[in-house]
Protein backbone atom coordinates (compact mmCIF):
# COMPACT_ATOMS: atom_id res chain seq x y z
CA UNK A 1 0.00 0.00 0.00
CA UNK A 2 1.34 3.09 -1.12
CA UNK A 3 2.17 6.42 1.11
CA UNK A 4 -1.17 8.04 -1.01
CA UNK A 5 -3.82 5.45 -0.21
CA UNK A 6 -2.46 5.30 3.60
CA UNK A 7 -2.87 8.96 3.90
CA UNK A 8 -6.48 9.00 2.73
CA UNK A 9 -7.65 6.21 4.72
CA UNK A 10 -6.60 8.79 7.98
CA UNK A 11 -9.24 10.55 9.67
CA UNK A 12 -9.99 13.97 8.50
CA UNK A 13 -8.22 15.86 11.13
CA UNK A 14 -5.04 13.27 11.13
CA UNK A 15 -5.09 14.26 7.13
CA UNK A 16 -5.09 18.33 8.37
CA UNK A 17 -2.53 18.10 10.82
CA UNK A 18 -0.34 15.76 8.62
CA UNK A 19 -0.51 18.43 5.99
CA UNK A 20 -0.03 21.23 8.18
CA UNK A 21 3.01 20.35 9.88
CA UNK A 22 4.44 19.21 5.96
CA UNK A 23 3.76 22.76 5.50
CA UNK A 24 4.89 24.61 8.33
CA UNK A 25 8.51 22.18 7.38
CA UNK A 26 8.23 23.71 4.37
CA UNK A 27 7.64 27.26 5.29
CA UNK A 28 10.24 26.96 7.17
CA UNK A 29 12.66 25.88 4.90
CA UNK A 30 11.96 27.70 2.08
CA UNK A 31 9.74 30.51 2.92
CA UNK A 32 6.65 31.55 1.40
CA UNK A 33 7.02 31.75 -1.86
CA UNK A 34 9.36 28.98 -2.06
CA UNK A 35 6.96 26.45 -0.62
CA UNK A 36 5.16 25.41 -3.37
CA UNK A 37 2.52 22.73 -3.40
CA UNK A 38 4.84 20.25 -5.12
CA UNK A 39 7.50 20.43 -2.26
CA UNK A 40 4.53 20.57 0.22
CA UNK A 41 3.63 16.86 -1.20
CA UNK A 42 6.92 15.73 -0.94
CA UNK A 43 7.36 16.48 2.52
CA UNK A 44 4.06 14.99 3.13
CA UNK A 45 4.66 11.90 1.15
CA UNK A 46 1.17 12.10 -1.09
CA UNK A 47 0.20 13.74 -4.02
CA UNK A 48 -0.45 16.80 -6.17
CA UNK A 49 -4.13 15.31 -6.38
CA UNK A 50 -4.53 14.44 -2.93
CA UNK A 51 -3.96 17.96 -1.59
CA UNK A 52 -5.90 19.66 -4.38
CA UNK A 53 -9.05 17.34 -2.92
CA UNK A 54 -8.57 18.83 0.25
CA UNK A 55 -7.50 22.33 -0.72
CA UNK A 56 -7.66 25.23 -3.45
CA UNK A 57 -4.65 25.94 -3.62
CA UNK A 58 -1.09 26.75 -1.45
CA UNK A 59 -2.52 29.65 0.15
CA UNK A 60 -5.25 27.89 1.40
CA UNK A 61 -3.54 25.68 3.14
CA UNK A 62 -0.76 27.90 4.11
CA UNK A 63 -3.83 29.83 5.95
CA UNK A 64 -4.79 26.45 7.05
CA UNK A 65 -1.84 26.20 8.87
CA UNK A 66 -1.76 29.38 10.23
CA UNK A 67 -5.15 28.74 12.26
CA UNK A 68 -4.11 26.03 13.22
CA UNK A 69 -0.80 27.33 15.03
CA UNK A 70 -2.64 30.39 16.09
CA UNK A 71 -5.03 28.42 17.66
CA UNK A 72 -2.01 26.00 19.26
CA UNK A 73 -0.78 29.50 20.98
CA UNK A 74 -4.82 30.78 21.76
CA UNK A 75 -5.14 27.37 23.66
CA UNK A 76 -1.38 27.70 25.68
CA UNK A 77 -2.64 31.29 26.36
CA UNK A 78 -6.12 30.41 27.46
CA UNK A 79 -4.98 27.73 30.03
CA UNK A 80 -2.29 29.80 31.98
CA UNK A 81 -5.12 32.42 32.25
CA UNK A 82 -7.66 30.15 32.89
CA UNK A 83 -5.43 28.50 35.47
CA UNK A 84 -4.88 31.42 37.75
CA UNK A 85 -8.10 32.66 39.69
CA UNK A 86 -5.85 34.75 42.01
CA UNK A 87 -6.95 38.56 40.29
CA UNK A 88 -6.84 39.60 37.43
CA UNK A 89 -3.19 41.18 37.20
CA UNK A 90 -2.06 37.78 38.22
CA UNK A 91 -3.87 36.56 35.18
CA UNK A 92 -2.09 39.33 33.10
CA UNK A 93 1.22 37.92 34.50
CA UNK A 94 0.18 34.20 33.40
CA UNK A 95 -0.31 35.27 30.04
CA UNK A 96 2.89 37.46 29.29
CA UNK A 97 4.56 34.15 31.31
CA UNK A 98 2.52 31.71 28.64
CA UNK A 99 3.96 34.01 25.96
CA UNK A 100 7.10 33.62 26.47
CA UNK A 101 7.41 30.34 27.81
CA UNK A 102 9.86 27.55 25.77
CA UNK A 103 6.74 26.00 24.00
CA UNK A 104 5.92 29.58 22.19
CA UNK A 105 9.13 30.93 21.59
CA UNK A 106 10.21 27.61 19.91
CA UNK A 107 12.13 28.12 16.74
CA UNK A 108 10.41 26.33 14.85
CA UNK A 109 7.27 28.16 16.07
CA UNK A 110 9.23 31.58 15.22
CA UNK A 111 10.37 30.44 12.18
CA UNK A 112 6.11 29.99 11.10
CA UNK A 113 5.22 33.17 12.38
CA UNK A 114 7.76 35.24 10.23
CA UNK A 115 6.71 33.15 7.17
CA UNK A 116 3.22 33.88 7.86
CA UNK A 117 3.61 37.53 8.63
CA UNK A 118 5.41 37.89 5.04
CA UNK A 119 2.66 36.38 3.46
CA UNK A 120 -0.29 37.69 4.65
CA UNK A 121 -0.90 40.57 2.16
CA UNK A 122 -0.08 38.01 -0.76
CA UNK A 123 -3.39 36.39 -1.15
CA UNK A 124 -6.56 37.34 0.48
CA UNK A 125 -7.41 33.81 2.51
CA UNK A 126 -4.13 34.55 4.27
CA UNK A 127 -5.44 37.93 5.28
CA UNK A 128 -8.27 36.64 6.18
CA UNK A 129 -6.91 33.58 8.45
CA UNK A 130 -4.64 36.68 10.15
CA UNK A 131 -7.45 38.90 10.71
CA UNK A 132 -9.67 36.24 12.03
CA UNK A 133 -6.64 34.71 14.56
CA UNK A 134 -5.74 38.19 16.05
CA UNK A 135 -8.86 39.70 16.51
CA UNK A 136 -9.25 36.50 18.80
CA UNK A 137 -5.97 37.25 20.29
CA UNK A 138 -6.76 40.60 20.73
CA UNK A 139 -10.83 39.75 22.00
CA UNK A 140 -8.53 37.86 24.67
CA UNK A 141 -6.26 40.75 25.97
CA UNK A 142 -9.00 42.97 26.00
CA UNK A 143 -10.73 41.37 28.66
CA UNK A 144 -8.21 40.70 30.62
CA UNK A 145 -7.51 44.34 30.02
CA UNK A 146 -10.85 44.88 31.18
CA UNK A 147 -11.07 42.82 33.90
CA UNK A 148 -8.15 44.72 35.06
CA UNK A 149 -9.57 48.11 34.66
CA UNK A 150 -12.59 47.20 36.39
CA UNK A 151 -10.41 45.48 39.42
CA UNK A 152 -8.40 49.07 40.05
CA UNK A 153 -11.31 51.15 39.41
CA UNK A 154 -10.05 52.84 36.46
CA UNK A 155 -12.83 55.15 34.61
CA UNK A 156 -13.42 55.18 31.25
CA UNK A 157 -10.53 52.39 30.17
CA UNK A 158 -10.83 51.86 26.47
CA UNK A 159 -9.81 47.93 26.82
CA UNK A 160 -9.75 47.20 22.83
CA UNK A 161 -7.28 50.37 22.46
CA UNK A 162 -5.01 49.29 24.98
CA UNK A 163 -5.02 45.25 24.06
CA UNK A 164 -4.16 47.13 20.44
CA UNK A 165 -1.17 48.27 21.78
CA UNK A 166 -0.17 45.37 24.25
CA UNK A 167 -0.68 43.14 20.82
CA UNK A 168 1.79 45.60 18.52
CA UNK A 169 4.26 45.21 22.00
CA UNK A 170 4.17 41.42 21.97
CA UNK A 171 4.51 41.16 18.41
CA UNK A 172 7.72 43.64 18.31
CA UNK A 173 9.26 41.07 21.15
CA UNK A 174 8.56 37.96 19.42
CA UNK A 175 9.73 39.34 16.04
CA UNK A 176 12.99 40.47 17.72
CA UNK A 177 13.50 37.61 19.58
CA UNK A 178 12.82 35.71 16.42
CA UNK A 179 15.79 37.45 14.68
CA UNK A 180 18.11 37.45 17.41
CA UNK A 181 16.99 35.50 20.91
CA UNK A 182 20.40 36.90 22.24
CA UNK A 183 18.79 40.49 22.67
CA UNK A 184 17.12 39.40 25.68
CA UNK A 185 15.33 36.81 27.48
CA UNK A 186 12.21 35.41 28.31
CA UNK A 187 12.38 36.45 31.74
CA UNK A 188 13.26 40.41 30.24
CA UNK A 189 10.21 39.86 27.83
CA UNK A 190 7.96 39.43 30.74
CA UNK A 191 9.66 41.98 32.57
CA UNK A 192 8.82 44.55 29.70
CA UNK A 193 5.21 43.49 29.53
CA UNK A 194 4.55 43.73 33.10
CA UNK A 195 6.30 47.67 33.36
CA UNK A 196 3.92 48.13 30.31
CA UNK A 197 0.89 47.57 32.38
CA UNK A 198 2.36 49.50 35.05
CA UNK A 199 2.02 52.57 33.13
CA UNK A 200 -1.81 52.08 32.21
CA UNK A 201 -1.83 53.79 35.77
CA UNK A 202 -0.08 56.75 34.34
CA UNK A 203 -1.63 56.55 30.98
CA UNK A 204 -5.06 54.57 31.61
CA UNK A 205 -5.85 54.46 27.76
CA UNK A 206 -9.17 56.84 28.43
CA UNK A 207 -12.22 56.71 25.85
CA UNK A 208 -11.64 59.87 23.80
CA UNK A 209 -14.94 61.88 22.69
Amino acid sequence: MNLGTRFSRLEPEQRKTHLVEATLVCLKRHGFQGASIRKICAEAGVSVGLINHHYRGKEELVAEAYLTVTGRVMGLLREAIGATAANPRARLSAFFRASFSPEVLAPELLDAWLAFWGAVKTAEVINLAHEQSYGEYRAILALALSELAEWEGWIDFDAELAAIGLSALLDGLWLEYGLSSATFTPAQGVQICEAWVDGLQVSGFRRCG
